[in-house]
């Protein structure tokens, strides 16, 4: 009867480890404005359970969107959350973007990108959220 309970938990066991990312508080679509050098830029970032990121970014240039995109993979230990971005606008343009997580709650966060002291605050947003039209920030 031990054997069977052994067994029983060792069957189960992966199940209940998951990769500390997976119930982390920065796993989900995060909105956001201002960059360093522009106030009204706006980002979407997507960061899911499993590890994954994009992030989508708007520029207003009189009124007129400049869009790009990045993916790659994102990963948090302790307080630091490190973004290994892979593709720019789908070209390989590899790079390691290193943030502090300041504060997070189920509807906010706040990251410091470390090199530049920069903050961004996100806000947490439907999976189906689309970025305004220029015409609301110009």
């Amino acid at each position: 009867m031990r054997w069977a309970g052994l067994l029983f938990c060792l069957a189960t066991l992966p199940g209940l480890i998951a990769p500390a990312w997976a119930a982390s508080p920065v796993t989900g679509t995060w909105f956001g404005q201002g960059q360093p050098g522009d106030k009204a830029s706006m980002y979407l970032d997507h960061f899911t359970a499993d590890g994954r990121m994009q992030s989508q970014f708007r520029d207003c240039r009189n009124g007129k969107p400049d869009d790009s995109t990045e993916e790659g993979t994102w990963s948090l230990s302790g307080n630091l959350l490190t973004i290994q971005v892979n593709f720019h606008n789908g070209a390989l343009m590899p790079r390691t973007d290193v943030y502090t997580l300041d504060s997070a709650t189920a509807k906010a966060i706040r990251i410091t990108y470390i090199p530049l002291k920069f903050p961004y605050d996100e806000h947490r947003v439907d999976d189906k959220f689309e970025m305004p039209g220029c015409q609301l920030v110009s």
